[in-house]
């Protein structure tokens, strides 16, 4: 799940923060399902997902530039991944 956090500031300028969110199960005397959101930040070309770090946008669509590249980014992750390993004896 992604979303832009949009901040107004006193003087009226908006900035935009691009955001991802994760499922999170909670648990207490009731359980649910709630989301983590976090935000997205580029640095040297990689996009670090962060709760303490902001990087914010003069534009809605400079925000949505950096979530379509982290959606890219974790695609292209996936295609890193092991998908599976077999063994071949040699003899």
């Amino acid at each position: 799940m992604y979303r832009i956090k949009i901040e107004e500031r006193n003087n009226g300028e908006k900035r935009y923060i691009p955001q991802v969110g994760t499922p999170r199960l909670r648990t207490g005397r009731v359980v649910w399902l709630s989301t983590n959101w976090e935000n997205i930040i580029t640095q040297y070309n990689r996009y670090i997902i962060s709760n303490g770090m902001t990087e914010s946008h003069n534009t809605e669509e400079g925000a949505l530039n950096v979530i379509e590249g982290f959606k890219e980014s974790i695609l292209e992750e996936e295609g890193y991944k092991v998908k599976s390993t077999t063994f071949k004896t040699i003899d």
